[in-house]
């Protein structure tokens, strides 16, 4: 365990204070999931954590996100819930920024879309703000374009000139030498590898400083979101180019998450990783009457790094380690 000042150990408690009370105050109960399941989420990016019984009979996996189970309280008709929860992440390292434990805020809200979910959440972070940020944040909080709400199609004709289709993704990885690959293999790449490749390297730094809300993905990179008008209804949160959170209008059609679940499967065979089976429990929420709703899940050590004007997360986080 790394050790933190006394200061910042008094820090991360007002901040998960506050954040407690801000969602109590808008009627969200806070909610307890385990973080020891058989079954973990199948994201071909994210690998889980193994444990094993020292006899070896007893095996499961340290969860990388308590959505499942949050969504499945959900379907027992409760309107808003959220965690505080301990998540772990295997590969998770580099650039003061990752760590292999860190918490999570995950939260729900029937009857809230994806838009509705956006300006939510800026009030909350501008309460954080307020009360616990640095006195330069408080300052920016008057400046209008300090927290921004952007489209990713807007930020890549921004920066790129054209939008996310499949032609101009490959036609600017081979101008700007992203890759080697012969446009033949890159035809035969997956959309998210290659939408991903451009924007890490040539929208994501671009970004600028503040907090920017990105919404609306292309739709092969809807992972539990829902469709409509041909994107995807998510978004994710930067702040000063860091990623702070990943949120979703939340997917309610069963045959629609058996089919991402199924092309899931199939990617991460494809990357030699293990293939965990579906989570039966979680497909018989959605068919079960699963809400309209939305969620957002936030790194609470990248946001508390953020709100304490630190520099990596081994000045604020009890988790981090040299690996």
């Amino acid at each position: 365990m790394i050790s933190l000042s006394k200061d910042t150990v008094i820090f991360r408690s007002q901040v998960f204070k506050m954040v407690r009370e801000i969602l109590s105050r808008n009627e969200f109960l806070e909610v307890d999931t385990p973080t020891f399941k058989p079954v973990v989420g199948m994201e071909p990016y994210l690998d889980p954590f193994e444990v094993r019984s020292p006899n070896g009979r007893e095996k499961g996996y340290l969860i990388t996100s308590p959505e499942y189970s949050l969504k499945q309280m959900m379907a027992t008709g409760l309107d808003r819930i959220f965690e505080l929860a301990h998540t772990y992440r295997s590969g998770e390292m580099g650039s003061g920024v990752h760590s292999k434990e860190f918490v999570m805020l995950e939260l729900y809200a029937k009857e809230m879309d994806d838009v509705i979910l956006r300006h939510f959440i800026e009030k909350f972070l501008r309460e954080l703000i307020s009360a616990l940020g640095r006195e330069k944040d408080k300052k920016n909080l008057t400046n209008p374009k300090w927290i921004r709400h952007l489209s990713v199609e807007e930020v890549f004709l921004q920066n790129l000139g054209h939008g996310f289709l499949k032609e101009d993704l490959i036609k600017t990885i081979t101008s700007k030498k992203l890759s080697n690959t012969p446009v033949s293999e890159l035809n035969r790449w997956q959309y998210e590898d290659l939408f991903f490749l451009v924007f890490l390297n040539l929208v994501e730094p671009k970004l600028g400083e503040g907090i920017v809300f990105l919404y609306d993905y292309p739709p092969e990179c809807a992972a539990l979101a829902k469709i409509v008008d041909g994107v995807a209804k998510r978004f994710e949160i930067y702040w000063d180019g860091l990623e702070l959170a990943n949120a979703f209008y939340e997917l309610s059609d069963v045959e629609e998450q058996k089919k991402r679940f199924s092309d899931e499967q199939e990617l991460r065979a494809k990357l030699g990783k293990e293939v965990f089976p579906m989570d039966e429990d979680f497909l018989g929420c959605l068919e079960n009457g699963f809400p309209n709703c939305s969620g957002i899940s936030i790194g609470m050590d990248r946001l508390i790094l953020k709100l304490s004007g630190k520099n990596g997360l081994n000045e604020v986080s009890p988790y981090w380690m040299e690996v």
